[in-house]
């Protein structure tokens, strides 16, 4: 693709853009002007430029990114005329490839992405539905794409999204119940994350065993691992996750 556009500039589209230039991605990227801090601030850091508009992006554009907010997102496919050949990456949450067909002519493509905020620092596992080469391609820039076969797959994996965030929050409470005289808070910080990323690297390289099997091979009989995990289990600790991860899945379902 030699052109690429963003329709919406918000911190999604900043991340992204991070993220592809940071993993290599040379070719022109078109703002809309919309977001004027976030634009300029592309513009002076990363060659991106700045349009007079969303006909413009789409005009000038192989692939067009669409980064507004749900309520805007239809809206604004309506307000526009699009060339022959165009291809349409959506970014938004909770808008299907069907709603967003009703408002596109018939030879524009669509597909759906979900990068998170950590494309920025070249690692945002990206969910892509349908599987597209080129795109897969370019978010890879930004980490790993990873392809969906279905459109359900592509809606239930947007949760882990939501996931995503919640670790931030979980990292944050485990520094502060480690940190204290013994343990100062910066080396705590850099130990949470440090071993959090580990666990992942380790399940990742052993897809044949479950995270549950791995975390049953350390802690055994005796360890300070069971003791403490032992707890967590007597706790229901555990629990609040799941409730949390149904209550996105209803809430996606009324949403449908």
């Amino acid at each position: 693709m030699s052109h690429i556009g963003f329709i919406g500039v918000g911190d999604l589209a900043v991340y992204t853009v991070r993220g592809l230039r940071a993993g290599g991605y040379l070719e022109p990227i078109l703002l809309s002007p919309r977001n004027r801090e976030k634009s300029t601030l592309l513009q002076q850091e990363y060659g991106c430029e700045i349009l007079s508009d969303n006909q413009s992006v789409v005009d000038r554009s192989d692939c067009i990114f669409l980064a507004t907010r749900p309520g805007d997102c239809l809206d604004a496919l309506d307000r526009l005329d699009w060339p022959d050949g165009r291809l349409l990456i959506s970014v938004v949450a909770g808008v299907d490839i069907d709603s967003l067909r009703g408002h596109l002519p018939d030879d524009v493509e669509i597909v759906r992405a979900m990068p998170v905020s950590s494309a920025a620092a070249g690692a945002s596992p990206t969910l892509v539905y349908p599987a597209h080469e080129k795109v897969l391609e370019l978010f890879d820039y930004c980490g790993v794409a990873i392809a969906a076969d279905r459109e359900e797959y592509f809606n239930q994996g947007s949760i882990l999204a939501c996931v995503y965030c919640w670790f931030f929050a979980l990292f944050e409470e485990l520094i502060e119940s480690t940190r204290g005289p013994s343990l100062p808070g910066e080396l705590a910080a850099v130990l949470v994350m440090g071993m959090a990323r580990g666990a992942a690297e380790l399940a990742l390289a052993n897809p044949d065993r479950s995270p549950g099997e791995i975390a049953a091979g350390i802690a055994t009989e005796g360890t300070f691992s069971k003791q403490g995990l032992d707890l967590l289990r007597q706790r229901e600790a555990f629990l609040p996750w799941k409730e949390a991860c149904e209550l996105l899945e209803s809430q996606l379902a009324a949403d449908s």
